[in-house]
């Protein structure tokens, strides 16, 4: 066989560096991005704590020995996937050469036949097989991305070729009677790496394969689920048969589907799956997420397989005291993923408020501190370490799924804070780093940005590039585009110290375009404004009867651990603005806490109520992680 030749441009993979002709927006070059700081901390926290010590042969050896156990092979794609990315964001000589064993651990167990399965040949396609595959080809794919081995494509190819052989129109074994609980939805997620195989290679065979997934079996037995999107059915509905207990909208699987569609458009160009992807996106936005940026539940319309796991309408349950699992890590990864490919559809920037959403809340208060595990779900009101649905035993460490997924929407992150658009960079995320780059036409250019945000709202961000390298495009005209937030209501932009605040418009970018020279400033000041939001309504907990305090993009939660008046359960009446929003007070303000007590939050406020007391909040993601009862907080406080 011979392998094509790839030049590195032709391995953008998921980041897709290279241009797109249907993106409007691309993710920045590997390694362009140095982020510091707490986010930064977080990431890398993860990488050394967690993707350096797993015992990868273990993984390995599900394929090695094939025993068959229920979606066992997922962990080695989706570990290999978070740490390839990672390595992506920060080159690690020591995390390569764990990637590069592990690999080649992995290419061992290949048969003759192309097949890598952790199952035995009578068990293959049944059950979680192509589920399975889809992330060994996934993390394939993106090791790939980081060293290109001719051996590791033509394995790829191999693979898929014996997955076609298998799975097809009749006599193949139909896509949709393969999966374990979802008609094929499982399945046919590996729609998003067999498009990503076809962009690599060029192969019409997989994207006929993609095709019969999309348009001739609609990726499930029970009726097309891409078509039931475009039509803007509800995320829960969809694939319902009017049996609660026999519901099929599993969160992350579906979503997964939806990534392959966003690639199987842009090869295709047709229309209609750009708006099937974008109309479940908006629904999923406005009927599923919650305020911390996740979604899925146990209660109160799906209760089919994976409990706590399917679309359950959960923007309007969020408080419904019946609601014990919501929130999986894998559903928030997965929407970040979704959000990203949306993002570079449409640069819409309001698709960025979301994945920052996620971000600060339900990602970040998912992980351990340590780095080295994630919650499985997230709750509002309550503590951490709870319910796992699914794990496997990796040489005695208790791998979940989510903690196999959490660290690729860590690693995510840098790829996201600053992306490029066709006049310049676009500045996402603001959090302290650099960027480097290029103008439009080639000339060299770099950002640092200088905040502690979203303590406060305050970003400066400074043209930095080697004089002589910059004037030789000191002629060229560019833009620099920055994301304004839906939620801040008044912003301050100056330009070298020249007001330019009308540039700027919440709910979208900021687009300055002009000549620059090295050492231009930009000073970015958004609304960090407390906002009051009552809590919507859901079939069993009145609107209102909750109210949640937002601060930027963080969710505030108290927490039994800093004490103040009164039990942090208990019903109060917020002192707040006719137009909802809310004064916080300084920690400072309540001496009887010191500052010890809450020096681990990245923010932390007094609250005052009408009943003449404060009560302290501070961040949701610092909130609850001493992963037990002693940490237990409300975000969702009972209003008074």
């Amino acid at each position: 066989m011979q392998t094509p030749c790839l030049c590195p441009d032709h391995v953008a993979g998921f980041f897709s560096c290279t241009a797109h002709p249907r993106d409007v927006l691309r993710g920045p070059r590997p390694g362009s991005v140095a982020l510091q700081g707490w986010l930064h901390n977080r990431l890398q926290a993860g990488v050394d704590n967690q993707l350096k010590k797993l015992e990868y042969p273990r993984m390995v050896d599900y394929f090695r020995n094939r025993p068959n156990p229920f979606a066992s092979g997922e962990f080695w794609g989706k570990t290999m996937r978070s740490a390839c990315v990672s390595y992506q964001y920060r080159p690690d000589p020591e995390l390569l050469a764990i990637l590069d064993a592990s690999v080649d651990d992995l290419l061992s167990t290949q048969t003759p036949d192309g097949c890598i399965s952790a199952r035995t040949y009578d068990e293959q396609p049944k059950s979680s097989d192509l589920w399975e595959r889809k992330y060994v080809l996934l993390g394939l794919l993106h090791y790939y991305e980081i060293a290109p081995r001719p051996e590791v494509l033509e394995a790829m190819i191999r693979m898929a070729d014996y997955t076609l052989a298998q799975v097809g129109p009749a006599p193949k074994t139909p896509i949709t009677e393969t999966g374990w609980a979802f008609y094929g939805i499982e399945s046919s997620s590996i729609l998003e790496p067999m498009m990503r195989l076809h962009q690599l290679t060029g192969e019409a065979r997989y994207l006929a394969f993609a095709r019969y997934i999309v348009e001739e079996t609609g990726g499930c037995k029970r009726g097309n689920i891409f078509e039931a999107a475009l039509q803007g059915v509800a995320p829960r509905m969809i694939g319902d048969n009017g049996v609660p207990k026999e519901s099929i909208a599993k969160s992350y699987e579906m979503m997964s589907c939806f990534e392959g569609l966003a690639d199987y458009y842009r090869v295709t160009g047709d229309e209609r799956w750009k708006e099937a992807a974008l109309t479940l996106y908006r629904n999923i936005r406005d009927q599923e997420i919650t305020i911390l940026g996740s979604g899925g539940g146990d209660q109160p319309y799906n209760l089919g397989p994976g409990t706590g796991e399917q679309w359950n309408n959960l923007a309007a349950e969020q408080t419904n005291p019946d609601m014990t699992l919501m929130m999986e890590t894998c559903v928030t990864v997965t929407w970040m993923k979704f959000c990203y490919h949306i993002l570079r559809l449409t640069g819409d920037s309001t698709v960025a408020d979301e994945i920052e959403k996620s971000i600060y809340n339900a990602l970040a208060g998912a992980q351990k501190p340590t780095g080295d595990y994630y919650d499985y779900f997230q709750q509002l009101n309550g503590s951490r370490g709870g319910k796992v649905n699914f794990s496997t035993d990796i040489a005695g460490f208790e791998l979940s799924c989510c903690t196999a997924n959490g660290p690729m929407g860590m690693a995510l992150i840098p790829f996201f804070a600053v992306m490029e658009g066709k006049r310049g960079p676009v500045v996402n995320l603001y959090a302290p780093g650099t960027w480097q780059g290029t103008t439009p036409l080639g000339g060299p250019l770099s950002l640092r940005l200088e905040t502690d945000y979203p303590r406060s709202g305050a970003v400066l961000i400074e043209v930095m590039t080697n004089p002589p390298a910059f004037e030789a495009a000191e002629k060229e005209s560019f833009a620099i585009a920055l994301r304004i937030p839906a939620w801040s209501r008044t912003i301050r932009l100056a330009i070298n110290g020249v007001d330019v605040s009308q540039r700027c418009c919440p709910g979208s970018y900021a687009v300055l375009d002009m000549a620059w020279h090295p050492g231009d400033r930009i000073e970015l000041t958004l609304d960090m404004t407390c906002r009051l939001v009552p809590s919507p309504g859901g079939v069993k907990s009145p609107a209102g009867q909750y109210q949640a305090l937002l601060r930027g993009p963080l969710a505030l939660a108290r927490d039994r651990r800093l004490g103040g008046d009164g039990d942090i359960h208990a019903p109060v009446r917020i002192k707040s603005h006719p137009d909802g929003t809310v004064e916080l007070l300084a920690m400072e303000t309540l001496t009887s806490i010191t500052p010890a007590v809450y020096d681990f939050a990245q923010v932390a406020f007094l609250v005052a109520t009408e009943h003449g007391f404060c009560f302290p909040v501070i961040d949701y993601a610092s909130a609850g992680n001493t992963w037990d009862e002693s940490s237990a907080f409300v975000t969702w406080i009972p209003k008074g």
